[in-house]
């Protein structure tokens, strides 16, 4: 079978190494400096432009700052969250591709279906996500046709004033705009179904092993019927199918923990500006036209938010609830005609799966529907303080 990353994540990949986040085997010192010129040029200044423009700008009304607010928590969380790729890209290239590795490679049928589903899983999440990407950035693009009053998507500090500056100008200043949002947003796309979709491929893993655990009285009997070794031992066999579950589950937990150190930044980040993305934007539904333009634009952007977060929380929830099974495997296979020292090596395995296979967020959360739900209420509880001061601005 190909090589099972690829064929996930073939569409993250290569929008990935066209946006300067996935190193390639050559030329890697010029492609440094070209994800560095990219992540200083659109990622860096907007958040920027749009903080100074707050600070200096006067009677800013309450809807200004709120739309500032929001553009400056998803675009400043873009800083932090695509530094590591910057920093550690040989490492985290090498951590998406830790599934790649021989050790994984499957030849039973059941396998190699598990790994297709798994597969499918991935492309159909990364084709829902950047669609709902698609969607979310081309109705903010077009929002200066619905704004009154507003030449660019949104407010931020100019040097000169764009309702007297030159059509040129402004043509310049929207379409770099256009660049440095889409670019955020698309690799975005590319990175977020990846990397929430890594924790599910070891969900993947996780539920191969389970199968050998199972089933591994009726693959001892498989092998020994088709074997032509007659002094092949049936008791050495089942030590030794037991002995290649301990080594596969190890990995699982080394990926796990080489996962985390990884994908904690990006996230953490994620979550973070989140919080905050969530607030606003259900503020600014609340003062806009329901059936106005800029309503459907802030709808798109908060679904696309809100699935952004999902997906890390809905496969690290998938991924602990496989984990706490595989315990179950063992007690439905027939374990009873083991002998002494297989049963030992399954109980090590099964103490040891005991421990909550959980996947940290910047070393304060973990990723689950639990911090989804948390995040969810310290949202609401941020709405509630600002629609007090809208009323008070007001």
């Amino acid at each position: 079978m190909p090589e099972v990353i690829t064929q996930s994540f073939s569409l993250n990949l290569r929008g990935m190494r066209v946006f300067g986040l996935y190193p390639p085997n050559r030329y890697k010192n010029l492609y440094r400096v070209l994800t560095y010129i990219l992540y200083f040029l659109l990622i860096v200044p907007v958040p920027i432009l749009q903080c100074l423009n707050l600070y200096l700008q006067d009677d800013l009304s309450f809807m200004q700052i709120a739309d500032n607010t929001f553009l400056i928590a998803e675009l400043g969380c873009f800083i932090p969250k695509f530094w590591p790729f910057l920093n550690n890209g040989e490492r985290i290239k090498n951590c998406i591709h830790y599934f790649d590795a021989p050790v994984f490679e499957v030849e039973r049928k059941e396998h190699r279906k598990i790994l297709e589903e798994g597969v499918k899983v991935c492309r159909t999440t990364t084709k829902l996500f950047f669609t709902s990407v698609t969607a979310g950035f081309m109705s903010w693009s077009c929002r200066p046709i619905a704004w009154k009053n507003h030449i660019f998507p949104t407010d931020l500090w100019l040097p000169f004033d764009p309702n007297t500056a030159p059509t040129f100008y402004n043509c310049c200043v929207y379409v770099y705009l256009v660049l440095a949002v889409g670019y955020g947003a698309y690799t975005s796309a590319a990175v977020d179904p990846l990397v929430a979709g890594l924790a599910y491929q070891a969900t993947v893993q996780i539920q191969i092993l389970k199968n050998n655990l199972q089933f591994l009285g009726e693959y001892v009997d498989e092998e020994m019927l088709s074997s032509n070794d007659i002094s092949l031992n049936k008791n050495h066999l089942f030590f030794e199918k037991v002995k290649q579950c301990v080594i596969h589950h190890n990995r699982i937990l080394d990926f796990v923990e080489e996962y985390g150190r990884c994908f904690s930044q990006i996230a953490f980040s994620q979550f973070a500006g989140g919080v905050v993305v969530f607030c606003v934007s259900c503020l600014q539904l609340t003062i806009v036209d329901v059936l106005s333009f800029n309503f459907l634009a802030m709808m798109m952007y908060l679904i696309a938010m809100l699935t952004e977060v999902y997906l890390y929380c809905h496969f690290g929830t998938i991924l602990f609830e496989e984990n706490n099974t595989i315990n179950t495997a063992v007690y439905l296979s027939k374990w009873y005609e083991f002998d002494v020292k297989t049963k030992r090596a399954l109980i090590v395995l099964m103490e040891r799966a005991k421990r909550p296979m959980v996947i940290r967020v910047g070393k304060i959360f973990d990723m689950s529907l639990v911090t989804f739900t948390m995040i969810l209420r310290r949202s609401y509880s941020l709405l509630a303080v600002l629609e007090n001061y809208n009323l008070e601005f007001n």
